[in-house]
């Protein structure tokens, strides 16, 4: 077992800290980051700066930049950071059970998904559902979704698409506005003013 030499000093907190002030290049960003005040990250970095015996910042007047000491120290904690929230993520979802991201449109997620939630729990208990809403199948096969089920037919190569529902859609309106509308004429729905909405 490797031991952990505690002479060193060095706290985790002054390393995550650091790591995050030197990733937002800011000492303000680093503190809405962690949910802290801005004070605490600047101490934990004076005190990390103090144990190690170099500076880690040059600090000016337009904010901060990482010294040749910095950007070594930035680079090598950030890929031991990597590796333990790696292995932290691994663990858990051993001891979890399988975790599952699914991306399903809002009015879907709402109306016919959260409603079903319950059972789906009762049925898999080992299932650990994560859920994304969106308004765009733009998103398809671009988030960090495990499944989607978009709004309408997504042609991808690199996924496999299975029919779920098929989806009616109906014109409503209101009564003043039928009134002046032929039900059964497509055309004349057409020059009725439309409200929907829109992906951008």
């Amino acid at each position: 077992m490797k031991t952990i030499d505690v002479k060193q000093g060095v706290s985790d907190r002054w390393l995550r800290a650091f790591e995050a002030a030197a990733q937002l290049g800011s000492f303000t960003a680093a503190a809405e980051l962690l949910q802290i005040g801005q004070p605490a990250v600047s101490h934990a970095v004076a005190r990390l700066e103090r144990s190690l015996g170099t500076s880690l910042f040059d600090r000016g007047a337009t904010g901060i930049s990482l010294t040749p000491q910095g950007r070594a120290l930035h680079e090598r904690i950030t890929r031991a950071f990597d590796e333990i929230d790696r292995a932290v993520a691994a663990t858990r979802s051993s001891t979890t059970g399988a975790a599952v991201t699914l991306s399903v449109a809002t009015s879907l997620a709402t109306y016919w998904l959260m409603p079903r939630l319950p059972e789906f729990k009762r049925r898999h208990p080992g299932i650990e559902l994560r859920i994304i809403t969106t308004d765009s199948d733009r998103s398809v096969g671009r988030d960090d979704a495990d499944l989607w089920i978009p709004l309408g037919a997504v042609h991808r190569d690199d996924l496999q698409a299975t029919p779920f529902c098929i989806e009616e859609v109906l014109p409503v309106a209101a009564p003043e506005l039928a009134a002046n509308i032929e039900p059964d004429n497509p055309e004349a729905l057409l020059r009725a003013p439309l409200l929907h909405l829109e992906e951008r």
